[in-house]
């Protein structure tokens, strides 16, 4: 939902009237009164248990940690051959299942314990794939350059859509399109006997606010 502001001011035309200030953005959550000459205040109180983050109406403060629900895999895996030094992968998926627009990030690629020497040509790429309404923002972004790890990653990647397809609030509600994107990983590697090696893709994802 947006958020929107009104703010109702009353005010007393005779000296020492108690003047209230009311601030309401609709949610509740920015809500505020001042009590001024008077000595009691009623607030009101708005719960909600087992708060379900696949619902947009879900009473989940805005960019709150608890709006992400996003499902990625577990293992992936890249390769290539001797006599083919192009790096081949399988194709993944990202898919965000939450009530909010999500926000994904490229936050590390470190190794797994101590790897083999590494080809001085070594080049790994991370590649994304959104959809036709809603592009990748980093199509390509590099986590091995020359056998050596690209060090302080931070790449946004995509902002995918909600479980509604709405990347914001005033979007009409649809099946969900663009809440998924894919990737996989490109390059190459000079690798005459196989070597092994292990690492660790760091995602993180950042729940967007309805505007």
């Amino acid at each position: 939902m947006k958020k929107t502001a009104t703010i109702l001011l009353t005010a007393g035309i005779f000296l020492g009237t108690a003047a209230t200030i009311y601030a309401d953005d609709g949610t509740g959550s920015d809500s505020q009164q001042t009590i001024n000459a008077e000595t009691t205040a009623d607030i009101q109180v708005n719960g909600t248990l087992g708060a379900d983050n696949t619902n947009p109406e879900a009473t989940i403060p805005e960019e709150d940690s608890n709006w992400i629900n996003v499902t990625v895999p577990t293992k992936t895996i890249f390769y290539n051959t001797a006599s083919d030094k192009n790096i081949s992968a399988p194709t993944y998926t990202i898919l965000n299942n939450s009530g909010r627009p999500v926000t994904v990030t490229a936050n590390g690629f470190t190794p797994e314990g101590t790897n083999p020497t590494l080809p001085e040509d070594f080049t790994l790429k991370l590649d994304v794939t959104g959809t036709a309404q809603n592009v990748a923002t980093n199509a390509s972004t590099n986590l091995i350059s020359e056998g050596t790890i690209v060090s302080s990653l931070n790449a946004p990647l995509i902002t995918l859509a909600n479980n509604r397809n709405q990347l914001q609030s005033s979007d009409p509600e649809a099946t969900a399109i663009n809440n998924a994107a894919t990737f996989t990983y490109s390059g190459s590697a000079t690798a005459l006997s196989q070597i092994n090696v292990n690492y660790t893709l760091n995602l993180k994802f950042d729940a967007v606010s309805w505007n």
